[in-house]
């Protein structure tokens, strides 16, 4: 990484010493919930690729079933991860990826949208939970939606035309079938300079071996 990937790395994946309190931010798609879940806080939707759930008195959840948003919100959760749901906008940062999820395939995973900026990649092998800003007033907007550990995979600079890409060739073991990976990406206005700003996640589930990889063409 360079210097301004690391400190972007900092700001965005080492949230612990200045979590934030309410509200908070959170970039994902909007999955509805089927039926009851051990929440019972009146949650009626999730993020995808996450244990989060979303409710609302506020906003209509079920218009924005399948797009990618960014949620503001208030962390309510007593022994689950509930946010009750204030308002719904078009994302800042946004993560896609394509591909086979297939151990001998690559995957293809982007990092958006562009501008003159940074952006960098990470990687987990479980979901978490830390919400660590709002702009404003914030210096950081997002919620880390990776466990622990992290792992750094890539970082760059954005250009106005293109977004910030990395390719995974992913290692021809069979025994990966069935392994579990969650990326999140994150990204930095420097033209002027802007805060940092979390992505969705996007969860893959490594399948068993098929007769060819598909294209990573996202």
């Amino acid at each position: 990484m360079n210097q301004a990937a690391r400190a972007l790395a900092a700001l965005a994946f080492l949230g612990s010493v200045a979590v934030a309190q309410s509200p908070l931010c959170i970039t994902g798609v909007v999955e509805a919930v089927g039926g009851f879940t051990i929440c019972m806080q009146g949650e009626t939707h999730r993020i995808a690729g996450t244990r989060v759930y979303l409710r609302s008195a506020l906003v209509n959840l079920n218009q924005h079933v399948g797009q990618l948003v960014h949620i503001t919100g208030s962390d309510i959760g007593i022994t689950c991860r509930v946010v009750d749901v204030f308002t719904v906008s078009a994302p800042r940062a946004l993560l896609t990826g394509c591909g086979t999820p297939m151990p001998g395939c690559p995957y293809r995973l982007r990092v958006g949208p562009a501008a003159l900026g940074q952006w960098a990649l990470f990687g987990a092998f479980t979901d978490g939970f830390v919400p660590v800003g709002c702009t404003p007033p914030d210096s950081i907007d997002g919620t880390i939606l990776l466990g622990q550990p992290t792992f750094a995979l890539a970082s760059g600079l954005l250009t106005g035309t293109g977004s910030g890409d990395h390719t995974i060739q992913i290692p021809a073991v069979p025994a990966l079938a069935g392994v579990r990976v969650w990326f999140q990406g994150a990204r930095q206005d420097i033209g002027p300079v802007g805060p940092p700003q979390l992505t969705n996640v996007v969860e893959i589930l490594m399948v068993p071996f098929m007769p060819v990889c598909g294209p990573v063409n996202c």
